[in-house]
């Protein structure tokens, strides 16, 4: 028995039976080929709309709450006894959409030592914003202590182990992004196909060699299937890697440095109105102020510089970048009152002119930033949200489309083979 089989192997049909053999794995093959890597990127698009994605945007959104009530608990503590109620209402609304972002990152599993941190301080910083509110009430001096002591515990503790979720969330955006554009895919997936497409043309040249025969229409058509097959999958590819990247420089990339630079000028606002609070007694904030805005691009007399986050962002590419340009101007107009608060300050008998301007025209002008760059936010993270729903779009029908044409194209590779196998009976 064992001799017969190398005998038969040997004869034109025992040939023709291996080569089908050889056509039908190579099939195959190119399927699981096609099929590992589209679901490998699919899996990894699932998790950045719904996973990592979602929870970057939470973890930037909980860090600008959180700035947004420090500052703005710092801007109503600067009004004196009874805060303007809008003042005090944009405190409560910030504390209470950080603690709903709270909520939803523990439920997307996030790391658990910050958000234990975060569960734990909150409370403690909001029960120090009390504490001022009652005592400024009062007229106590003795309120703007609870307020620094709550800053610190915000600017110390609680916003860190904010930074600390965001950069979780950030890795795995990274690893998915890496994940749902592996350049590997595509050319595990070439090498399988062009391997296939290679043996049937060989087949289909020495037919023709041995039987005279120009066309075998069967094996014409697997390969044609199977160039389809190979064509839509490599075009598919290609298309969904344009989107991933689409998606990172022109929704990801300006949603995360505008988020940066709002919370950055959030910090130097609540600088401002500690300081104003410290009476004179502030040269540490207005240091601070000064860095922060150094790192936005301007010095400290409201000068813009050649490097910083403001003129990056507005050098990104994207439909928006006249929005996120239009954010330095804005920000230039806050610091320069700002800048004249300070010297208002220090003026002798210049502190409560220094308070109006910085309640009236600051306030004013910082709300222009503010909202300015949470319009900016909103619009590059939805374009990240379409965008990589349209990334995904080239794959949905991609696995059932291969495998109808490659079951397609092994039907028909074997019969054209076993046309030939009965010329011999």
């Amino acid at each position: 028995m064992t001799a017969v089989l190398p005998r038969r192997a040997a004869t034109p049909p025992g040939r023709l039976r291996l080569v089908s053999i050889i056509v039908a794995a190579g099939l195959v093959l190119l399927w699981v080929a096609a099929f590992a890597t589209v679901h490998s990127r699919q899996q990894a698009l699932d998790s950045l709309r719904t996973d990592s994605g979602a929870s970057f945007i939470a973890a930037q959104s909980l860090h600008a709450d959180l700035s947004a009530a420090d500052a703005a608990a710092a801007r109503a503590f600067l009004a004196g006894g009874v805060e303007p109620p809008d003042q005090r209402a944009a405190y409560q609304r910030a504390v209470t959409d950080a603690s709903e972002r709270i909520v939803d990152l523990a439920r997307a599993a996030g790391p658990r030592e910050p958000l234990t941190v975060l569960t734990e301080q909150l409370p403690v910083y909001t029960g120090e914003v009390e504490r001022a509110r009652a005592n400024n009430r009062l007229g106590l001096v003795v309120g703007g202590a609870y307020l620094r002591e709550a800053s610190s515990l915000m600017q110390g503790t609680i916003l860190p182990a904010g930074d600390q979720l965001a950069a979780a969330a950030a890795e795995r955006i990274d690893h998915d992004y890496r994940q749902a554009s592996r350049a590997y895919h595509p050319i595990l997936v070439a090498a399988a196909g062009l391997a296939t497409l290679a043996v049937l043309v060989v087949l289909q040249v020495r037919l023709f060699r041995r039987t005279n025969r120009i066309f075998n229409p069967a094996l014409v058509a697997a390969t044609l299937l199977t160039t389809l097959a190979l064509g839509w999958t490599m075009t598919a590819f290609a298309v969904q890697r344009t989107r991933l990247l689409d998606s990172r420089d022109h929704g990801y990339a300006p949603m995360t440095m505008t988020a940066q630079a709002r919370v950055l000028a959030l910090r130097a606002w609540g600088d401002e109105s500690l300081s104003l609070i410290s009476r004179g007694n502030g040269a540490g904030l207005d240091a601070d102020a000064d860095a922060v805005s150094a790192r936005l691009g301007y010095d400290r007399q409201a000068r813009p510089t050649r490097t910083g986050l403001l003129p990056a962002t507005a050098a990104l590419p994207g439909p928006d970048r006249p929005a996120r340009g239009a954010l330095a101007p804005t920000w230039q107009t806050y610091q320069a009152s700002a800048v004249r608060v300070r010297a208002l300050v220090a003026e002798v008998g210049g502190f409560q002119q220094a308070v109006a301007l910085a309640q009236g025209n600051g306030s004013d002008s910082f709300r222009r930033f503010d909202t300015a760059s949470t319009v900016v936010f909103d619009a590059s993270r939805g374009r990240l949200e379409r965008q990589l729903a349209d990334a995904d779009d080239p794959l949905d029908t991609l696995p059932l489309a291969v495998t109808a044409a490659l079951l397609l194209a092994a039907a028909l590779a074997l019969a054209g083979i076993q046309l030939r196998i009965n010329d011999y009976r």
